[in-house]
């Protein structure tokens, strides 16, 4: 058989890369250094000390195979698969951009190779950059993803779609479709989030239904968000990404 020509092997892979998308895609180029079962895996693991962040940052590995980290102020999910071997495959969704005094742990999972269990000790290797990331496993109910909705949620997979970036200092941005939307977030005794609107552009956009900008509040069940004007009328909902 001959060999693939240039053109050929340049062809595959263009194709890979258009089939990859936006999602980051992190392959196990390096060997593992150990075994881990997936079932060890799940749960929530964090670093074995405080910091002055606005949550303690986790990583979160659950049962149907999707995972989601905190930095202590930007959140980011995606997916995981885990080899008999150790070897540890991800991908990861957008996450929030706030400067932040917590510790990179989104990070090493997106960059993790290889992952250990030993007990309620997890260390995640990198071949990236050949570091180790030692996490123990968390019993304070109050960490992980549960409960607070920072990160990324969306109306749909368009580029034009309605979106709000939460962030976990209490504020939030996002767009209806037409307009830019700021303003300050809460969380309330009774588990809906409220919004207090900030600043907004005042774009007229023929053909765009702007419902996002009339949220007052909403509610989050199963990684969808109903929001709700202030008169208690559904709007839409978003997603979680």
């Amino acid at each position: 058989m001959s060999a693939p020509s240039p053109v050929r092997m340049l062809l595959v892979a263009t194709a890979a890369v258009l089939l990859a998308g936006c999602t980051i895609v992190t392959p196990n180029a390096a060997s593992p250094t150990g075994t881990a079962q997936p079932g060890a895996l799940v749960g929530t693991w964090v670093i074995d000390q405080t910091f002055d962040s606005p949550e303690q940052p986790y990583v979160s590995f659950v049962q149907d195979n999707t995972w989601s980290a905190s930095d202590g102020c930007n959140r980011v999910q995606g997916t995981w698969e885990l080899a008999a071997d150790g070897t540890l495959t991800t991908t990861s969704g957008p996450q929030t951009m706030m400067a932040c005094d917590g510790a990179q742990l989104p990070l090493a999972v997106t960059r993790a190779s290889s992952v250990e269990v030993d007990g309620d000790t997890l260390v995640i290797h990198s071949s990236f950059d050949s570091t180790e990331t030692t996490l123990v496993r968390s019993t304070d109910s109050t960490v992980g993803p549960q409960g607070r909705p920072i990160g990324y949620w969306v109306e749909s997979d368009t580029p034009t779609a309605p979106f709000l970036s939460i962030q976990a200092d209490g504020s939030y941005s996002g767009n209806d479709g037409c307009n830019v939307l700021t303003g300050t977030w809460e969380q309330a005794d009774d588990e809906a989030i409220r919004f207090t609107a900030g600043a907004m552009t005042l774009m007229a956009c023929e053909g765009v239904d702007q419902w996002l900008n009339q949220a007052a509040q909403g509610r989050v069940r199963a990684d969808v968000m109903t929001l709700q004007s202030a008169d208690g009328t559904v709007l839409g909902q978003l997603t979680a990404r």
